[in-house]
């Protein structure tokens, strides 16, 4: 079973849930997932990725993190134009059915392979936000736009709430 933690980042909290399980039996992806190895009882394994779910780890297509990445971000890049890990968390953004990928800069380091929401920071402070590659079928990103109309939308801007 897999679960990654959001965004990439394990917590010291998330790395003491994985801790029950024998070390031998946790692998950390190099796609920066978790997969927790061994289990022979579906309930032991069902009962372990339920606890790995209540400690933040994203163990479902029906989390509001699934399908959610994004690039180094401030302070951690001199590029990054914002802290796009700290804005992704606090702004969803639907992807229906498509990857969400938050970019700090016009770079878009790391981003998925294929159709994508692409969310990229500008210099204005706002992110635009669109639909990269082909969708199809997917329809284009459910969001809320500046000006209110709510609208499903190929290019949008975003404003998160300020920190």
């Amino acid at each position: 079973m897999s679960g990654p933690p959001p965004l990439g980042r394990l917590t010291a909290a998330q790395a003491r849930a994985l801790l029950p399980a024998p070390a031998d039996d946790i692998r950390l992806t190099p796609w920066r997932g978790v997969v927790v190895a061994g289990f022979t009882d579906a309930a032991a394994a069902r009962a372990r990725l339920d606890a790995l779910g209540r400690a933040g780890f994203v163990t479902g297509t029906d989390s509001p993190r699934y399908g959610v990445g994004a690039c180094t971000g401030r302070p951690g890049c001199a590029k990054s134009l914002a802290d796009v890990r700290a804005d992704a968390e606090a702004t969803p953004v639907e992807g229906r059915g498509l990857p969400v990928y938050w970019s700090g800069c016009e770079r878009r380091c790391g981003h998925p392979q294929g159709a994508y929401v692409d969310v990229v920071a500008t210099l204005d402070g706002t992110y635009r936000v669109s639909v990269h590659g082909d969708p199809t079928p997917a329809p284009a990103p459910a969001l809320e736009s500046e000006s209110g109309s709510g609208a499903a939308a190929r290019t949008d801007s975003l404003t998160c709430p300020p920190r």
